[in-house]
């Protein structure tokens, strides 16, 4: 299945030529990537010609596009080890975060009084496929936080000489706090502790090193910051992890004999394609390959610095207006959270001005991506001026 190229063409750092792909830009302000972003021209005209194919309207379209969208699969792969700095191999799809994650929490031997530590913070993805292990004797220990955020002697403090797992949110879905994952990696590292993290809120806004995190195992949606989909997830696994985990099986799990496909031998994949199970997401895989080609195009750096520049000066603005920051030091992440009075009421507030947030927790969240401008940013805190009274003097 062919790709083509960017449709306009984006130049590297050239934010107007990015928003073209953009064209809910007209007419309001988005700022809840957080919760699910916005479809590109790119994705959805990526989208639509696998549909078009599919569909076989052309003469010459091949509806069993089985063959063809392999090279899809596997450029897409690539593009997402790059952004994880790790080899293609250790990297593949999932149907969401939560399968993700499940393949690690099914796939391990675990033994009566293993224990997993995660955030006492942690979004429910996070928590319940490890929760679910009380059943076979393992035990669940909540790391404590503070507004979202915890240290890494917090994380040392709740470790014990059982524990096996270590599963924490790179990026916290309320506060926005950032992890210090390389020096979490390198304590359950030297523990000899597995280490896992959900990246759901970061990757895309931002690159990541899992080897110099010493990560394990990795899972991302790619609704979110990644721009693409719903229904579709990425997860990565070390090659040493992938020899102790049991995965399920289906019948994609291992090469296919395509002249027996009734002789029912039993072989895996010698990488992370071992848990495909069967028939993948390949409108939302389609839809991510063109997602981070625009990424790509724009400049990987140029957005994490963006993404951050742009929550700063939201989050600077909100201080000189007088309202609280759930996070009060500045954001490393592309979540801004207000410890609003009326959050909800807020929420409305803006909405009916076409500035798009989120309502979590009894806080307002604003998520800016990195094809929002400065003025948009700029409006949205006259909007607050407006419509929020001062939390401190």
């Amino acid at each position: 299945m062919p790709t083509s190229a960017l449709d306009p063409p984006v130049p590297p750092g050239d934010v107007d030529a990015l928003r073209r792909h953009f064209p809910h830009t007209d007419d309001r302000i988005y700022l809840n990537h957080a919760a699910t972003s916005p479809l590109s021209r790119a994705v959805t005209e990526a989208m639509q010609t696998h549909l078009k194919q599919r569909q076989g309207a052309a003469r010459t379209a091949q509806i069993d596009d089985f063959e063809s969208l392999l090279s899809v699969i596997e450029d897409t792969r690539s593009q997402v080890a790059d952004l994880l700095q790790a080899d293609t191999e250790r990297v593949d799809f999932a149907p969401n975060t939560s399968s993700a994650l499940n393949l690690l929490a099914d796939g391990l031997d675990w033994r009566p009084g293993d224990r997993v530590a995660v955030p006492d913070c942690e979004f429910p993805t996070n928590v319940f496929p490890f929760k679910k292990l009380e059943a076979q004797g393992v035990a669940l220990d909540f790391i404590p936080t503070e507004r979202g955020t915890f240290t890494v002697d917090d994380v040392a403090c709740t470790l014990t000489p059982d524990t096996r797992l270590v599963s924490v949110s790179w990026i916290q879905f309320l506060s926005g706090f950032r992890a210090d994952l390389e020096a979490i990696g390198a304590l359950c590292h030297d523990r000899d502790i597995l280490f896992c993290v959900d990246a759901i809120q970061g990757l895309g806004a931002f690159a990541l090193d899992v080897e110099a995190a010493h990560i394990d195992f990795l899972a991302a949606g790619t609704h979110k910051w990644l721009m693409g989909t719903q229904g579709l997830a990425v997860f990565y696994l070390r090659e040493a992890l992938q020899e102790q985990l049991t995965p399920p099986i289906g019948w994609l799990h291992g090469p296919v004999n395509w002249t027996e496909l009734d002789a029912y031998e039993l072989a895996l994949h010698d990488d992370a394609r071992r848990f495909r199970t069967g028939t993948m997401n390949a409108l939302g895989i389609v839809a991510l390959h063109a997602a981070l080609t625009l990424r790509d195009a724009f400049g990987g750096a140029r957005v994490a610095k963006r993404t951050q520049h742009l929550a700063r000066r939201l989050a600077e603005g909100c201080r000189d207006l007088g309202l609280d920051a759930y996070l009060p030091h500045p954001p490393e992440s592309g979540i801004v959270t207000l410890d609003a009075d009326n959050a909800e009421s807020v929420y409305k507030a803006l909405a009916d001005e076409r500035i798009i947030g989120a309502c979590r927790n009894g806080k307002l969240r604003l998520s800016p991506a990195y094809y929002v401008t400065e003025a948009e940013i700029d409006r949205t805190l006259a909007a607050l001026k407006r419509i929020c009274t001062p939390t401190h003097a």
